[in-house]
């Protein structure tokens, strides 16, 4: 008895594992959906941008400060229509994503693709309209601003929001430079 059960117990293990590689391997058909096609090909696009300075601020402010942030959960929110909303369908497409794309890579497109309000779509736009300069120009301030609108652009945005956005700011700088300090 006990070891006809360890069999089945076993042979379901197996199988759970075979179904676990199969859905991520690209076999499955889910991954020749147009929209996850054009995802990973913008993902693949955004690996050319030189966003090195952002990057570096981001990820020491989110490795001292423990909110989420997923940038490849992020990019997996992009594909359309937003039926995915809470479905097995996209966990596997944010699980595909992450097998694939390291989070610096899915970061970038992030900020090549983010809506930082009033039409300004991506970091560089948005340097542009928030503080008149190219995103080289950005002093260290400005880009935190910039990697604060990441969390919501609506509730962080500096024209309507000047409070808010100067309490964000000041709080991931402090985290920013915390770090710096251990």
């Amino acid at each position: 008895m006990f070891k006809k059960s360890l069999k089945i117990f076993l042979g379901i293990i197996v199988f759970l594992g075979v179904l676990i590689l199969y859905l991520l391997s690209d076999f499955n058909p889910l991954y020749r959906n147009k929209e996850f096609v054009l995802l990973t090909n913008k993902l693949n696009e955004a690996k050319k941008e030189d966003f090195t300075s952002f990057i570096d601020i981001h990820n020491k402010i989110y490795k001292k400060i423990k909110e989420p942030s997923c940038p490849c959960r992020d990019a997996s929110n992009n594909i359309r229509p937003s039926r995915h909303a809470y479905s097995l369908t996209k966990l596997l497409y944010e699980l595909k994503i992450k097998q694939e794309f390291s989070q610096n890579e899915c970061l970038k497109f992030v900020l090549v693709n983010y809506d930082f309000g009033y039409k300004n779509i991506g970091v560089k736009a948005a340097s542009k309209f928030y503080f008149n300069k190219n995103i080289k120009e950005l002093d260290e301030k400005e880009k935190v601003t910039l990697i604060a609108m990441l969390k919501n652009s609506s509730l962080y945005n500096p024209i309507r929001n000047k409070k808010g956005v100067r309490n964000r700011v000041l709080l991931l700088e402090l985290a920013l430079h915390s770090q710096n300090k251990e």
